[in-house]
C-alpha cells in the first residue's frame, strides 16, 4: 500500500501550494490535457492533416519529392498547431474545473491506473466506435417509432 501511495504523494507535492491560483490552475490543466491523452489526439489530427496534404503527391507526381521535403520542413509548424490546441484545451479545463479538481485529475493520470487508462484509450475508442454506431441506428429507429405512435394517438401523422 505504501509503495502505491508514494508516487501519488510525490506527484501531489510537486504542485506548488502557494503559486498564483490562475497560473497554477492553467499549469495543472495543461498537465491533465497532456497526461490524459487529449493532446495526443491533437497531434493525431495534425498528422492526419499532414497526410492529407501528402496525398496530393498522387495527383501531382512531378511535385512528390518537393512536396515531401516541404512537409518535412513544416513539421515544426504542425507541432506548433497541436501545441496551440493543447493550450486552448488547457484554458477550457482551467475554466471548468477547480484547482483541486485539476490536481486530483493530475494525480490520477500520474498514477498507475491513470497511465493504464490512457494506454487503453485508443483500443477502447476503436471498440466503442462500432458499438456507438449500432446504438445510434437502433435508438434512432426505436425513438422515431415511439414518436410516430404518440403522434398517431393524437390523430397526427408523422
Amino acid at each position: 500500500m505504501r509503495r502505491l501511495l508514494a508516487p501519488l504523494l510525490v506527484a501531489a507535492l510537486a504542485f506548488p501550494v502557494f503559486a498564483q491560483e490562475g497560473e497554477d490552475s492553467l499549469r495543472l490543466a495543461r498537465l491533465v490535457v497532456e497526461n490524459s491523452g487529449l493532446s495526443r489526439s491533437f497531434r493525431g489530427l495534425t498528422e492526419a492533416m499532414r497526410m492529407d496534404l501528402s496525398r496530393a503527391a498522387t495527383t501531382r507526381p512531378e511535385l512528390a519529392s518537393d512536396l515531401q521535403a516541404a512537409l518535412a520542413e513544416m513539421q515544426p509548424a504542425f507541432d506548433a498547431e497541436a501545441d496551440e490546441m493543447t493550450a486552448k484545451a488547457a484554458a477550457i479545463y482551467a475554466q471548468k474545473l477547480s484547482r483541486r479538481e485539476l490536481a486530483d485529475c493530475a494525480v490520477f493520470f500520474a498514477g498507475p491506473s491513470g497511465k493504464a487508462y490512457v494506454a487503453a484509450q485508443p483500443a477502447i475508442l476503436a471498440d466503442l466506435g462500432p458499438v456507438l454506431d449500432d446504438w445510434r441506428r437502433t435508438a434512432s429507429v426505436t425513438l422515431t417509432t415511439r414518436l410516430r405512435e404518440k403522434l398517431r394517438a393524437k390523430g397526427k401523422d408523422f
